[in-house]
């Protein structure tokens, strides 16, 4: 029987990614932990020290079967999975080793929030609807979106790709 694993992401309480990684690599099952780190200097009042901080706070990568999806939920720091429409998000090999290439690289980098948030008022930027504007409703998947536009005492819901919105700034 062939033991099929993905690629997990799992929400850890505050400060605790490194010792939930420590505990599920010494599961002796064959699952896998990946916890991508960046290097940080930090400065003290009597001296700077250069430390090893998570590139993406309270989060921990996870090679996990069935089995183990279930068991990991135990160990201490364990918040949640991080689910997209109720089902933890399974993450592709080819995703996780590009994280490992930009670690790997020595380039400093660092995590930015999606731009375009649910609820951020957006301005289409091209096409025939470009200057239009209206706040983000929802994301149906990563290429498209659905803005609302208000105007004549309505609402028109359209499915617009990303690279044509721009988040409008708050003046």
């Amino acid at each position: 029987m062939t033991t099929i694993r993905n690629w997990y992401v799992v929400y850890t309480k505050p400060n605790t990614e490194k010792k939930f990684a420590e505990q599920v690599s010494n599961i002796n099952s064959g699952c896998d932990v990946f916890l991508p780190l960046k290097v940080e200097k930090k400065q003290w009042s009597d001296r700077v020290k250069t430390i090893n901080t998570p590139l993406f706070k309270s989060y921990v990568f996870v090679y996990l079967d069935d089995f183990e999806y279930h068991h990991i939920k135990r160990l201490n720091g364990f918040v949640d999975f991080i689910k997209f429409n109720g089902k933890a998000s399974i993450v592709k090999s080819a995703e996780i080793e590009k994280i490992k290439a930009v670690i790997s690289s020595g380039f400093e980098c660092e995590t930015v929030p999606n731009r375009l948030a649910i609820g951020s008022q957006v301005e289409i930027t091209v096409g025939a609807l470009k200057g239009y504007q209206g706040y983000l409703v929802e994301r149906t998947n990563d290429s498209v979106f659905v803005i609302e536009i208000a105007g004549l005492d309505q609402s028109l819901m359209l499915s617009v790709p990303a690279d044509l919105l721009q988040v409008v700034e708050a003046r």
